[in-house]
């Protein structure tokens, strides 16, 4: 699982492609159930889920959903849900949970984890257990927004909606002048990330580093961004 460490100064964000006719609009609790559904089909086949909720796919997508439901709702109840429409309907989700809160307090802890005792089988427990302590070792210690989850339906992908999605999140980061956390383990997200950025490799120590140029007409804005590989071993 790569984890992207994105630090942002203002900018003028790039145009997203014109023929993705998305709106972008921050949901509302009732759209919250459609949105994580649209997240479970979304993220269905990333390897770390197939790892940890099995391989059969329609079981998969049964387990992801119960497992995000109550997790779309922490995240908007502790930040923003952005989502995509095109013709009406939800086709796109992004979340951003606000600094500090990416780690659920105790008592919502708890909460998530009746929840997840009470939904999966014993073997998928452990994996979600091993799974969030490995996120837990890697979260950065200094404040950020965590971006995600991040998904489009399969139906809708390669219409630069989940670029429209990225850049909506990086104007918010700019306007406040706040640091984006996004982990990932599809090549997919990396792709959305090349589209607001041009990377420049750069020397680095203890991870892979890379320069980012946001390219503003004459100008430029620099940002960075650090990448390591996670392995989750889910047994």
């Amino acid at each position: 699982m790569d984890l992207h460490h994105i630090s942002r100064s203002r900018s003028t964000m790039p145009e997203c492609r014109k023929d993705a006719g998305a709106e972008i609009r921050a949901l509302v609790a009732s759209d919250l159930p459609a949105a994580a559904d649209v997240l479970a089909q979304g993220m269905r086949d990333n390897s770390l889920h197939v790892q940890v909720f099995g391989l059969e796919p329609a079981l998969r997508e049964g387990r992801l959903l119960r497992f995000l439901g109550p997790a779309v709702a922490y995240v908007h109840a502790n930040g923003v849900v952005l989502g995509a429409y095109v013709g009406g309907e939800l086709a796109g989700v992004l979340g951003m949970t606000e600094p500090g809160r990416c780690r659920p307090p105790l008592k919502d802890a708890i909460q998530f984890a009746r929840s997840i005792a009470s939904s999966f089988p014993p073997v998928v427990i452990l994996r979600i257990a091993r799974w969030l302590a490995a996120w837990r070792r890697n979260d950065p210690t200094e404040p950020h927004w965590h971006i995600g989850p991040l998904a489009v339906l399969p139906t809708y992908r390669r219409k630069g909606i989940g670029q429209h999605l990225m850049l909506k999140c990086c104007e918010r980061l700019d306007e406040l002048s706040a640091i984006g956390y996004l982990e990932t383990d599809t090549p997919e997200k990396r792709f959305l990330l090349r589209k607001a950025w041009i990377y420049r490799d750069r020397p680095g120590s203890c991870s892979r580093c890379a320069e980012l140029v946001h390219e503003t007409g004459a100008n430029q804005a620099k940002g960075r961004i650090t990448e390591h590989l996670l392995r989750v071993e889910t047994g």
